[in-house]
């Protein structure tokens, strides 16, 4: 908006939000933007759902007159918004935080392969109104570099709409080695920790690639454990890989298989080094969490993780399809805790200097001051 005499003034932002308000909410709380935020509910019947969400937009437009709307909600109350901003002329920015298309393209082929037509059939449908939806934007903010490119040729939206912003640091502190090696019988000298998603078989197939080389290490050191949290469907496939890969009863004992976890704290504080393979991903909080606790962190060079880890400083990027090279790595930190401990400051300052909400919520505001200002 400008005034009488042409002068910029405060810039308006809507920001429609579901799913971890708190990486857009709070880095737009350290920013001079005039910012509203409308948290859209995952709750209810679809129908009841849609007239809250209707009711809540045409208000907001009409009480806020934003210079642009932040959509970080999909699917179909991603697109109610949009067809009410779109009406009002409103430009919408959309934040993805991983690749949609993977996502259910991934899904699509495996309902399709199990035989399950009606669950491939409602995959296909939800990524056709998150395609529309990707359609009536203008512009983009992403979590990565790599996913920027995603978007951008998936969707053709100009470079210079995209803009990369990180999520802020999720303040995971304060945990006690004591207490979940406690709670779930971890009884070892030395601990492996993964934190992941197991709502997605790409996640677990990380998992169950990362298994192949820590099998062995385990198999070598009676002394060391290995810990896998994280919920999501396919918690009961990876206890099942468990039993059917792991022959030695004393390696499958510490092997801890531990589905969600209520506060991860501890866990992290029991670790010595984080194992992260996924293969499907945008620019993981888990890895932030990890480095916030200063953990040393493999992950494969892939996605997000290439930004958060530099290879040899904070940690070590490998090729998972590469025989031993996981293995080699996580070897390498478990003879040397120097190297440890200079990983973990490493990581952990990485963290405080590039993910502090202060940090993201300029480089939030700069992106979405020069996207209206383009727009205009």
């Amino acid at each position: 908006m400008t005034d009488a005499e042409g002068e910029a003034t405060d810039r308006s932002v809507l920001v429609f939000t579901s799913h971890r308000p708190e990486e857009v909410v709070e880095p737009l709380r350290e920013t001079d933007l005039d910012v509203a935020v409308v948290s859209v509910s995952d709750d209810g019947s679809l129908p009841s759902r849609a007239v809250t969400t209707v009711r809540r937009t045409r208000r907001a437009l009409a009480d806020h007159d934003p210079d642009a709307v932040l959509l970080d909600c999909y699917e179909a109350m991603g697109a109610l918004v949009t067809l009410l901003a779109d009406r009002r002329g409103v430009p919408l920015v959309d934040r993805l935080v991983g690749d949609t298309w993977l996502r259910f393209e991934n899904g699509i082929r495996e309902a399709t392969a199990d035989g399950e037509w009606g669950r491939a059939a409602s995959y296909r449908a939800i990524l056709a109104v998150d395609e529309f939806v990707f359609s009536r934007a203008s512009g983009f903010l992403v979590v990565s570099d790599q996913l920027g490119e995603v978007v951008r040729r998936r969707t053709g939206c100009p470079p210079e709409r995209i803009g990369t912003v990180p999520v802020p640091a999720p303040g995971v502190k304060g945990g006690s080695p004591a207490g979940d090696a406690g709670r779930f019988g971890i009884d070892a000298g030395r601990v492996l920790l993964t934190v992941t998603n197991l709502k997605y078989r790409a996640k677990l197939r990380g998992v169950e690639t990362a298994l192949e080389d820590l099998v062995p290490l385990l198999d070598a050191d009676p002394d060391l454990a290995y810990v896998i949290a994280g919920g999501g469907e396919y918690v009961s496939e990876l206890r099942a890989t468990l039993d059917e890969r792991v022959d030695d009863p004393d390696v499958r004992r510490r092997i801890h298989a531990l589905g969600f976890v209520d506060g991860v704290a501890d866990l992290y504080a029991l670790a010595d080094a984080f194992v992260y393979v996924s293969y499907l991903d945008g620019y993981p909080r888990v890895v932030l969490e990890a480095q916030e606790a200063g953990l040393p962190v493999v992950a494969n060079d892939a996605f997000g993780m290439r930004e958060q880890v530099t290879d040899g400083e904070s940690g070590s990027l490998i090729d998972p399809e590469e025989s031993g090279a996981l293995r080699e790595a996580v070897s390498a930190l478990l003879e040397d805790p120097e190297l440890r401990r200079r990983y973990g400051e490493r990581g952990r300052d990485r963290v405080a200097r590039e993910n502090s909400p202060a940090v993201v919520g300029g480089q939030l505001e700069t992106f979405l001051r020069k996207f209206v200002a383009e727009i205009d």
